[in-house]
């Protein structure tokens, strides 16, 4: 998203809340204290600092990554969106993120203030602008997030010839392409001379990817989900034997001290292998139960990547953003856990 983009949103929302519940919030120009502060921008109320994180589609965006991203601002934060609706007001409000959006819905607790006001609806957008694919770009669909992937595992992938780049990535050629183009022209990626490239905000771009994978690539790659009655039936299972990995909680109760209540595996399975690893494990279908939140429930899900080391689990970047994708406080927790552990060393190396 743009910087006029953002500035558009911003100066919208706070006109918003003033219109809509009398509240001034001022602007306040504050320089990050270290390189891992990250922020959009800073305002005031009451003489209290809120850092701001602005969010175009909001009401579309992944809830557990505008959770963790909103959590990871410096201080006490404050959502600027587009536009919030009211079920998605709901669950802010009730995860204690606050909000307000461009057409006066807000959410405020930060005392003495304390505003809730949702169901205000946008005008009927113009023709032809505020495209939801501007908020993703094409890096950021479906297939580009293979290639994103990729990088994110791999940093040093970004510098190699594209056909090597497409075939880690299990994409076309012509797809790497145009997902190194939109990298560099929202300066994920440098160039440097001769043609060498460098990846150069790891962190901005595992949070696009982490917010854009349930939303775009994750849902695509289910292939189906189960129930069962024995809540430690992973721990006895070789999962290489099945050509697959853990991840999501399985993942993190392998590396953590921690008890998984929704299994996720990765397979590289046909229908058959599918039917023999449900069948060994007494799997039963339950087609009809969401993919996180519900005890004992089996997640299974085609791995989406050509190559990844001899391992049990998934890349962390794949536990991490399955984890965050729940909302649930205990596996953010978890996930951030994991991140420094596994991840941060690759933010510092680049």
């Amino acid at each position: 998203m743009g910087q006029e983009t953002d500035i558009r949103i911003l100066e919208k929302a706070l006109q918003a809340i003033e219109r809509e519940a009398g509240l001034h919030l001022t602007l306040e120009d504050v320089q990050p204290a270290n390189q891992y502060d990250r922020f959009d921008a800073a305002v005031r109320i009451d003489g209290k600092r809120l850092f701001v994180e602005i969010k175009k589609w909001a009401q579309h965006a992944n809830l557990g990554a505008l959770i963790d991203q909103f959590h990871r601002l410096p201080e006490r934060g404050l959502l600027v969106a587009d536009f919030i609706n009211p079920r998605m007001a709901e669950k802010l409000r009730a995860h204690d993120v606050q909000f307000i959006d461009t057409t006066g819905n807000a959410f405020i607790n930060t005392p003495p203030a304390y505003i809730y006001i949702r169901g205000n609806r946008p005008e009927r957008a113009t023709p032809g602008t505020w495209k939801r694919e501007d908020a993703y770009g094409r890096a950021f669909a479906t297939t580009g997030l293979k290639v994103v992937f990729a990088f994110l595992c791999d940093p040093d992938l970004v510098n190699a010839p594209y056909r090597e780049i497409a075939q880690r990535a299990d994409a076309a050629v012509g797809t790497v392409g145009w997902v190194l183009n939109d990298l560099k022209a929202d300066r994920y990626i440098a160039e440097f001379g001769r043609g060498r490239r460098r990846l150069i905000d790891y962190q901005r771009l595992l949070d696009r990817w982490t917010e854009a994978y349930p939303q775009k690539l994750r849902p695509k790659q289910v292939l189906g989900i189960f129930a069962t009655d024995n809540v430690d039936w992973w721990r006895h299972v070789a999962i290489t034997d099945f050509n697959g990995y853990w991840g999501g909680e399985t993942a993190a109760a392998k590396l953590k001290h921690f008890k998984p209540q929704v299994a996720t595996v990765y397979l590289r399975a046909g229908a058959d292998d599918l039917a023999r690893f449900a069948t060994t494990h007494r799997l039963r279908k339950a087609a009809e139960l969401p993919l996180f939140d519900v005890d004992n429930t089996v997640c299974i899900l085609q791995a989406f990547w050509h190559t990844m080391k001899p391992t049990e689990v998934v890349d962390p970047v794949l536990i991490y953003a399955d984890l965050i994708a729940t909302a649930d406080p205990r596996n953010r927790e978890v996930a951030q856990d994991i991140f420094a552990d596994h991840i941060a060393q690759r933010i510092r190396q680049n």
